[in-house]
């Protein structure tokens, strides 16, 4: 079983869910297999471009029209540090998340009844009825949005129209601070991370997490005991610090985060480096 917390992780970072391609692999991965298949094509064309070597002030290179149907991504730095790459016209539309095609996948793994998504506001849909025990027939939602205050005012105007208890699915839990947890049992409500109940199976297909993963949270290695422990882990399974970030699904960033204390232990990123100092890199998957 491999984690997927960079997959899900993108659902959040690429804004409608939609961009082009190029950004959806840039936040993906080697992930952007899984996500392709769930990708359509909108008729809008798209305006940037990722950059190799991003800079301040000028990234991301600009998408140009150069006519014929011939497009051109274009570096906006006076110094020209990226080169200009050609781009076919399917390169440059707009592609949208089909959240239909996605949930059909994972409906039985996460216990969901799933019904046609219905838009119920800013990045929310109603996605259908719990088939789990503790929240059997509740009405389910999804949140995928980028930012936590958004997130939270969609909390807020699910828990004003909808009368009694109902589940929330998100990507990640990366939003589920102390004041939004707060919130969440005062009305009794479930919350569901992707990224702690669905990983990717030997054989390629989207799985539960085992249950003792998906349930328990690792013991937070304490602050001032991390570097010798990463010291001591990449000796002992002959590997690098960025094997680990890798195999956590997590960016550099987010990885000295962790590193030095400055995110919550309960955050998934620190969660998914626990589990893998724990059990190890997994092999990868089969093909």
């Amino acid at each position: 079983m491999r984690n997927l917390n960079r997959f899900w992780q993108s659902l959040e970072r690429v804004p409608g869910p939609k961009d082009v391609p190029a950004f959806w692999e840039a936040h993906c991965g080697s992930d952007y297999d899984l996500i392709r298949p769930h990708l359509r094509a909108t008729d809008t064309i798209g305006s940037l471009y990722p950059c190799p070597h991003p800079s301040s002030g000028h990234c991301p290179r600009r998408i140009v029209d150069c006519g014929n149907g011939q497009y051109a991504a274009i570096c906006r730095d006076p110094h020209r540090v990226c080169s200009d790459v050609a781009l076919a016209p399917r390169e440059v539309l707009v592609h949208e998340l089909d959240v239909a095609g996605l949930l059909q996948r994972i409906a039985a793994p996460i216990g969901l009844r799933f019904q046609q998504p219905v838009p119920r506001g800013d990045g929310t849909w109603a996605v259908g009825t719990s088939s789990r025990g503790d929240t059997l027939g509740q009405p389910v939602f999804l949140i995928i949005l980028p930012q936590t205050a958004r997130f939270r005012v969609a909390v807020e105007r699910l828990m004003f129209n909808v009368p009694g208890p109902f589940v929330i699915i998100a990507p990640t839990s990366r939003h589920r601070d102390v004041a939004l947890q707060e919130h969440l049992q005062r009305r009794g409500l479930g919350f569901l991370a992707l990224d702690d109940v669905i990983g990717l199976s030997d054989d390629g297909q989207f799985a539960p997490i085992k249950a003792a993963e998906a349930t328990t949270l690792p013991h937070p290695t304490p602050k001032e005991d991390r570097a010798r422990v990463i010291k001591e882990f990449t000796t002992s399974h002959k590997c690098k610090v960025k094997d680990i970030q890798v195999a956590a699904g997590v960016d550099e960033a987010d990885y000295y985060k962790w590193l030095h204390g400055r995110i919550p232990d309960h955050y998934s990123t620190c969660t998914a480096i626990e589990r893998v100092l724990r059990i190890g890199i997994p092999k990868p998957a089969k093909r």
